[in-house]
């Protein structure tokens, strides 16, 4: 089924989540950057603590917006018919959109001196981007769809109480325990997949079975799941500015990533909403919802973290003991880098679209 003609439930949701996303990158690369208020690095003066906070809530779900879109993936992919063909054509479009942004993006840093254009590891990310792990999410992504078709085949070959027990084994192992003891496994370069297979297997179950009061239940988790972790991030919060012991705010933000309980409980929250919600089939949705993708390879880029929010958009500068001025900025900063890289998306989709269908005419053209 063509995008435009896809229920716009899901493409809504995709759109929020990236929406999701911009924000949390905001805060990753921009207001805290350096901070141990999110990863470690300069100390945070106790007059700064309540713009630390606040930068930790609205960045809180942005790990939960990766799950999201790995559950909708689950979501629609499980019912596929397993064809090779089509699923190596759908990673080799992938690759090209990878790609594209990868290399265009290190073009125009070298022609406006943004970036030293004989760095190693500038180079190694610009043209090896899948190996250099440019994009940490499409690398993750592209390899879950080439195995999808056998996770595919093994759901189906199982029984819902099975299913069912296999995801709380992954939630408890992958995510639970994780969550109460970060140390207690070191993932490695397949960490990430790992993960990615039990939120596909999350996506999945979703479509193949129905829960009763699903609604209901997806809203609790999402309040839920959304109140909980709010208060964990005031909490260790407030222990860090009272015992000047700044790797309590590491130690809470951590609660809202990507191995954590809580944010897969607000994801899969979000997914039984947006399931059972109808608004039938919107051409703007949909065709927002298809450039997506391309807004997270364009302003994730290790180029653009840099020079957007430090440089274009001076971020760190509204690191202020008022996050006021933040508040209000955020609300101008992420809907203009969402519609600009949107833009730009969609003028990629239609150089696809062209070069496609020269291909195709070329090919005929060879056949007769």
């Amino acid at each position: 089924m063509k995008r435009s003609n896809r229920s716009s439930n899901f493409e809504l949701l995709r759109i929020i989540a990236m929406l999701f996303i911009v924000c949390h990158h905001s805060v990753l690369y921009g207001l805290l950057n350096g901070s141990v208020g999110i990863q470690g690095g300069n100390p945070v003066p106790n007059q700064l603590w309540n713009t630390t906070f606040t930068g930790q809530v609205v960045a809180m779900f942005g790990k939960a917006a990766v799950d999201i879109y790995v559950m909708i993936s689950g979501y629609f992919l499980i019912n596929s018919k397993t064809d090779l063909k089509k699923s190596l054509k759908k990673v080799l479009f992938l690759l090209a959109q990878v790609y594209f942004y990868s290399v265009l993006i290190y073009l125009v840093a070298v022609h406006f001196n943004w970036v030293n254009p004989n760095d190693p590891t500038v180079l190694s990310q610009a043209f090896l981007p899948i190996i250099y792990n440019t994009n940490w999410f499409a690398t993750e992504y592209l390899m879950l769809y080439l195995i999808y078709p056998f996770i595919n085949a093994s759901l189906h070959s199982i029984t819902r109480k099975q299913h069912y027990a296999l995801i709380l084994i992954g939630v408890f192992v992958f995510s639970f325990i994780q969550m109460i003891f970060p140390n207690f496994m070191t993932y490695g370069s397949y960490g990430f997949l790992t993960i990615f297979v039990l939120f596909y297997v999350i996506g999945a179950y979703f479509r193949m079975y129905s829960i009763r009061h699903e609604k209901l239940v997806g809203c609790t988790l999402f309040m839920g799941g959304s109140l909980i972790l709010v208060g964990i991030l005031y909490y260790y919060d407030v222990l860090a500015k009272t015992t000047n012991n700044q790797q309590y705010y590491s130690r809470g933000f951590s609660f809202a990533g990507q191995y954590s309980l809580i944010p897969l409980l607000i994801a899969a929250g979000l997914v039984m909403i947006f399931k059972n919600i109808n608004i039938g089939s919107n051409r703007v949705i949909n065709t927002i919802s298809a450039t997506t993708f391309g807004i997270y390879l364009i302003h994730d880029n290790p180029i653009m973290e840099e020079i957007l929010w430090k440089h274009f958009l001076n971020v760190p500068a509204l690191y202020l003991p008022n996050s006021k001025p933040f508040l209000k900025s955020l609300i101008i900063i992420v809907p203009l880098v969402f519609v600009c890289c949107s833009l730009i998306d969609y003028v990629r989709i239609l150089i696809f679209n062209l070069v496609s269908k020269i291909y195709l005419k070329v090919k005929n053209h060879v056949k007769c």
